[in-house]
C-alpha cells in the first residue's frame, strides 16, 4: 500500500495544479495560464500514467529512490510555482483606474436618477391630489358683475 502513496500524492498535487491554473484562465491575466494550464495537464497525465503502470506490474516493495520520489518532487514544485505565479500576477496586476471610476460614475448617476424620478412622481402626485382638493370660489353663472365706473 506505501507504493502508491507517493504517486497518488503526486497526482494530486499535480490535479490541484491543473485546476487551478484552469480556474485563472478565466482571470484578468487568463492569457498568461494558458502555458501552466498545458505544462499541468501533462504533469497530470505523466502521474497518471505511472500509477497506471504500478497498479499493473503489481509492485508490492517500496525502493527508497530518486526515480520514485521525482514525481512527487516535480509535483509539489510544480504546485508551488502555479501559486508563486498566481500571487506574484495578482501583485502586479495594475487596477484599470479610469474604468473603475468610470463604472462608480455610471452607477452613482444611474442611483441618483431613480432617486430623482420617484422624487418628481412623489410631487406630481401631492400637486395631483391638491388641485384635485383646492377649494374654489364658485361662479354664477348668471350673475354678471355690473361694469366699474370710470
Amino acid at each position: 500500500m506505501i507504493v502508491y502513496i507517493i504517486p497518488i500524492t503526486a497526482l494530486l498535487l499535480s490535479f490541484m495544479a491543473l485546476l487551478a491554473s484552469m480556474r485563472f484562465i478565466f482571470s484578468r491575466q487568463g492569457l498568461y495560464w494558458v502555458f501552466p494550464a498545458i505544462i499541468s495537464l501533462l504533469m497530470f497525465f505523466q502521474d497518471l500514467a505511472i500509477l497506471l503502470s504500478l497498479g499493473e506490474a503489481n509492485i508490492t516493495t517500496f525502493e527508497y529512490t530518486f526515480a520514485n520520489f521525482s514525481p512527487f518532487v516535480m509535483a509539489f514544485l510544480w504546485y508551488m510555482m502555479v501559486v508563486v505565479f498566481h500571487y506574484a500576477l495578482k501583485k502586479n496586476a495594475e487596477e484599470n483606474r479610469f474604468e473603475i471610476e468610470s463604472r462608480r460614475n455610471r452607477k452613482e448617476a444611474e442611483y441618483l436618477e431613480k432617486f430623482e424620478m420617484r422624487k418628481g412622481r412623489r410631487e406630481r402626485r401631492i400637486a395631483e391630489k391638491r388641485a384635485a382638493s383646492q377649494a374654489s370660489i364658485p361662479s354664477i353663472p348668471e350673475y354678471e358683475a355690473p361694469p366699474d365706473d370710470d
